[in-house]
């Protein structure tokens, strides 16, 4: 079995440094990963992030036409941007065509599903080759999930990821998505895992095992939150576990992780407090200063708070949901 491995930390990776990569961050990072034969490469966002808006972020987190024709050529990696069609209308691709990348990633909630079909028709139309990542799965039944497979077969993409966005799946949750969205669409399915709980190689691993043929990483894990999958991690088990077959040059992609861990990486990732809670309670990082603010106003335990949140299925991170919580928890206190 031969994996394909794609490295998202130039749009992930984003995350940690508000996407201020230089260009020696990026040129460095693009032209080791291709010798290390990795590939696909991410190179960040067109159009930008859907979870985190930034007034003052980084070139990747735009992918310009001038930034794109500034990336160093490849000689055997295919290079990718990731959209999010709530905040990039797919007109936005236009010169895509015309520059290295050639996958367009769409990253869509389950919840707007009913639009991913049309986009990935436009992107097609347009020559690219197209996955989608589907976010939030820890968030969907397996009728939902199935529903939602249904959905996005209306047009195909090239590749399905299933997403963990809140690190909250365990290898068992992995393996029955990943066994349900396969037996749906037929495609390749890929899985993006996250590292809150400390599983993200085990859930890489268990979506390998119910037929995956995908796997996103980042190096050194850069990622929100807990991080991803490391890519160094992914490279050595690849090449260590016979069972899997790759082309990858594991001492190239060691040098492209040390290069991140020694320039980029603001700290290293942590699998902390807050990155446990946000994986046990299943709700995006990004709500916890809104839990810790919201739990000292009042007097709750953020825990507690956060796991009530979790419940809530929140469509995106939406502040006065943790009010609500709250009021929910006061009310049952109270009774």
């Amino acid at each position: 079995m031969r994996p394909v491995l794609l490295d998202c930390t130039l749009r992930d990776g984003g995350n940690q440094n508000d996407w201020q990569f230089t260009g020696r961050d990026v040129a460095t990072v693009v032209a080791t990963l291709d010798r290390a034969r990795v590939d696909i490469i991410e190179v960040g966002y067109r159009g930008g992030s859907g979870s985190r808006s930034s007034a003052t972020a980084g070139a990747s987190a735009h992918c310009t036409p001038q930034y794109l024709a500034a990336l160093p050529a490849t000689e055997h990696a295919e290079l990718a941007v990731m959209v999010v069609p709530t905040v990039c209308p797919v007109t936005a691709l236009a010169d895509l065509p015309d520059s290295p990348v050639s996958l367009v990633r769409i990253a869509a909630y389950p919840w707007h599903a009913a639009g991913v079909p049309g986009y990935v028709a436009a992107a097609r139309d347009l020559g690219l080759r197209t996955s989608v990542n589907l976010m939030a799965v820890s968030y969907t039944t397996p009728a939902e999930l199935v529903a939602v497979a249904r959905e996005i077969a209306r047009e195909a993409p090239d590749v399905t990821y299933l997403a963990d966005s809140f690190g909250a799946l365990h290898p068992d949750q992995v393996r029955e998505r990943v066994e349900l969205v396969g037996a749906e669409l037929g495609t390749p399915i890929g899985i993006h895992a996250h590292n809150n709980l400390g599983l993200a190689a085990a859930n890489a691993l268990a979506a390998l095992d119910a037929g995956a043929s995908y796997l996103d990483a980042s190096l050194c894990g850069m990622a929100r939150g807990a991080g991803n999958l490391a890519t160094e991690q992914a490279a050595a088990f690849l090449t260590a576990w016979p069972r899997f077959e790759t082309g990858v040059d594991v001492a190239a992609v060691a040098e492209a992780a040390r290069y991140v861990a020694d320039e980029v990486l603001p700290r290293p990732m942590p699998v902390g407090r807050d990155e446990i809670a946000a994986g046990l309670n299943d709700h995006h990082y990004y709500y916890l200063p809104h839990i810790e603010r919201a739990a000292r106003r009042f007097g709750l335990d953020p825990w507690l708070v956060g796991r009530r949140l979790g419940r809530l299925r929140p469509h995106g991170v939406e502040p006065e949901l943790v009010e609500a919580a709250c009021r929910e928890l006061i009310g049952e206190q109270t009774k």
